[in-house]
């Protein structure tokens, strides 16, 4: 069973004036200027938001972030994958400081410790990309500094036979005009995983004819570096210039093997293979924010942008027909770079003191290349075959929006927008023949907040918009990604299309919002879309060999109700023991015409998710928590002959926090602690008979201990 979570603590932001002494020696008192806190915006932003602050992201002592999301309203991990409304595969938009990531960029190769907060946005808006069918998730990493500090944290964790440990460094200052502050982490993280994999297959009369069990064993160890300096220029005339940029390095060494036990005579080709991998990943992101004030009521925004990702993979299987021959023998060497610039802007303007006017651009161009050598040496032999691949792909992106904040009355808000994107792609290649794509979309989006009458906790919010979703880079380049053993239905090769097409989609969304104290709310929302050019999956056998490509067909319906409430007993109670509850769930449900029923569900959408967490603060000093996290899974028509099942993740997870003398404090955490199995299964049915594959992972528990001082 695998666990939830959902206890949240949120903190208001806190500013502080250093302790300083006056000419006389006297010392000027600390002030403390308390913001809004996350609750608050979210019931005062015309647009909708959840907001998670920095506290919420440490305070279980993750290191990654993917299990701090997990625990949010409506949102689901699927591997390393966060999906809103079940939805996943790019129906989820992912930003950093406002900006799309990278496609294959992983969250998690952000520390929690970089992060001043996370938006959760359910419905689009038009400053940010329309590529967002089931959400945004907007990450903003730390920029500025309220105070000098250091702070560093030192973590040790225990799972799957490894210790992991990590350390975070955080150093700020400021002085007149000009501050900075540089965060780094470094951190050890250990895998391991063994599978059980069954396989069995039926002929067309539905007599059993095959059966194997695959005993597997995978084991990773990752080593990351992250460093995080940002530097902010307030100048003479009233502009503000800041500089911030983000570095991440890591190095996963990776190695694994299968051993097949027959129960009847047929084996794979290779019943006993191993393979050892290395990959090394650099990121760096870098932004330059100029901000001018026009006057009292205008204001321009600029930013540049930089990224670059690269990827070097050196791969090698070994695949055994019999114990004494010589192995098979497929060496793969690959690397992948990608660079973009990036441009963008906003003019504010308020207007007749009821109206915020916002005009922008945003434009990138993103060049991604791709080059691969495969070497396969057959089975006692010294010839080699070799394999040379390489790709190209150009993305131009030009964006233009507006927006209006627009308060009607006194009780009714009005978000108004419209945005353009343009998007045309290039993909050549040495074994394809070069494809052009281009595609351009309207965006409108309208959202209203109703504060009810005679009411102030009661409010709806209501929002219509129009969003899309690109096709990735992975699924354009025509590369075929290649299963070493056991290739068939249920285990196919994988090639890119460069013949996609966007997909296109109306939503609209209604929610019920109810807040009742300082940090008690309560919210009640149901959505609905209609998504046209579905991305699906054409599977089928080519020259022996079973192949799956994705391409457009058909539209989809997708549809879902969520609630979530958070209740500070002390705001019901004065005499309960200071605990805060929360609990969420969201029901997704979606129909494919393309595909046939039954469990013709989007893009293995995830059906259910809910949360269950509490926190008990007990002094100042101590505080503990738990959450609880449910994800259903179930089947899933992925073509109209390949059926999917995952099965359902439950997961259990504690902390506890103290607080010591001279700025310290120790953070204990416990995450999966019901560390249930993981199931897949997947059937193929034909005219030939049925296929039958199923793995069964062990789940396992990590505790971690993580010591923190401010220095």
């Amino acid at each position: 069973m695998n666990c939830v979570g959902a206890s949240l603590l949120l903190f208001s932001p806190v500013l502080r004036a250093a302790d300083a002494p006056t000419r006389n020696g006297e010392v000027v008192q600390t002030v403390e200027v308390a913001g809004p806190g996350a609750t608050a915006q979210r019931k005062n932003d015309t647009a909708a938001k959840i907001i998670i602050n920095a506290a919420e992201l440490l305070q279980y002592g993750d290191t990654q972030l993917s299990a701090v999301l997990k625990r949010q309203p409506g949102v689901s991990v699927v591997g390393n994958e966060l999906r809103m409304r079940g939805l996943g595969s790019g129906y989820t938009q992912i930003l950093l400081n406002g900006d799309a990531v990278a496609p294959g960029f992983s969250i998690d190769s952000i520390a929690p410790e970089l992060i001043e907060r996370v938006e959760i946005l359910r419905t689009t808006t038009a400053e940010f990309s329309a590529q967002a069918v089931a959400g945004t998730i907007n990450i903003i990493l730390k920029k500025g500094v309220s105070s000098a500090r250091k702070e560093v944290k030192f973590g040790m964790s225990r799972s799957e036979n490894n210790w992991n440990p990590s350390l975070a460094l955080e150093i700020a200052d400021k002085n007149a005009g000009f501050s900075y502050a540089v965060s780094a982490t470094l951190s050890k993280t250990g895998y391991e995983s063994t599978p059980l994999v069954t396989e069995s297959i039926y002929d067309a009369s539905g007599e059993f004819k095959i059966l194997r069990l695959r005993e597997q064993k995978n084991v990773t160890d990752v080593w990351r570096f992250g460093l995080s300096p940002r530097l902010n220029w307030n100048l003479e005339n009233g502009d503000t210039l800041s500089l911030q940029s983000f570095f991440d390095y890591y190095g996963n060494l990776n190695w694994g093997r299968d051993h097949e036990i027959n129960m009847t005579k047929l084996t794979t080709q290779y019943p006993d293979n191993n393979y050892q991998a290395s990959m090394h990943t650099a990121i760096l992101r870098t932004d330059l924010n100029w901000a001018h004030r026009l006057d009292t009521d205008s204001k321009l925004n600029v930013k540049l942008g930089f990224n670059y990702n690269h990827r070097e993979v050196d791969y090698n299987f070994f695949g055994y027909p019999l114990p004494q021959d010589q192995p098979f023998n497929r060496h793969v060497v690959s690397n992948a770079a990608e660079s973009s610039a990036s441009s963008s802007g906003k003019y504010l303007s308020r207007f007749r003191e009821d109206h915020s006017l916002a005009l922008g651009w945003d434009a990138t161009l993103t060049q991604r290349s791709e080059a691969r050598l495969q070497f396969d040496r057959q089975t006692n032999t010294n010839i080699i075959d070799p394999l040379a691949e390489d790709y190209k792909a150009n993305v131009r992106r030009i964006a233009m929006f507006a927006q209006d904040e627009w308060d009607v009355t006194n009780r009714l808000q009005a978000y108004l927008g419209l945005r353009w994107e343009g998007l045309n792609t290039e993909t050549t290649g040495r074994l394809m023949t070069p494809v052009q794509t281009r595609s351009s979309v309207w965006s409108p989006v309208m959202q209203l907040l109703w504060k009810l009458p005679e009411q102030e906790k009661d409010q709806l919010r209501f929002a219509l918009s129009r969003t899309y979703k690109a096709p990735t880079p992975r699924s354009l380049v025509p590369r075929r990604y290649t299963a070493n053993n056991d290739n068939g239905p249920t285990n196919p090769d994988y090639q890119g299309n460069p013949q996609l097409l966007p997909e296109l989609a109306w939503g609209a969304d209604l929610a019920y919002e109810s807040y009742f104290g300082k940090n008690s709310m309560f919210s009640l929302s149901a959505y609905a879309k209609r998504v046209q050019d579905v991305t699906v999956q054409n599977l089928y056998e080519k020259n022996g060999v079973w192949i799956t490509t994705p391409y457009n067909h058909g539209t989809a319906k997708v549809m879902g109700i969520e609630f979530d409430a958070k209740i500070a007993l002390q705001n019901l109670l004065i005499a309960a023991p200071p605990v805060e509850v929360r609990l969420n769930a969201a029901r997704n449900w979606s129909r494919l015409d393309a595909i046939p029923g039954p469990d013709n569900r989007l893009t293995d959408q995830v059906p259910l998710t809910a949360n269950l967490g509490m926190d008990y603060k007990r002094s100042e000093q101590q505080s503990f928590g738990f959450n609880f996290n449910l994800q259903t899974g179930g089947t899933v028509q992925a073509t109209p002959g390949l059926r999917n099942y995952t099965g359902v993740s439950r997961n259990l997870d504690l902390y506890g926090l103290w607080k010591l003398e001279n700025k310290m404090q120790l953070r204990l955490s416990v995450s999966n602690l019901l560390h249930q199995d993981v199931l897949q299964a997947s059937q193929y049915s034909d005219q030939d008979g049925r296929k039958l594959r199923s793995s069964v992972t062990p789940g396992s528990a990590m505790i971690r201990l993580q010591f923190e001082k401010s220095l």
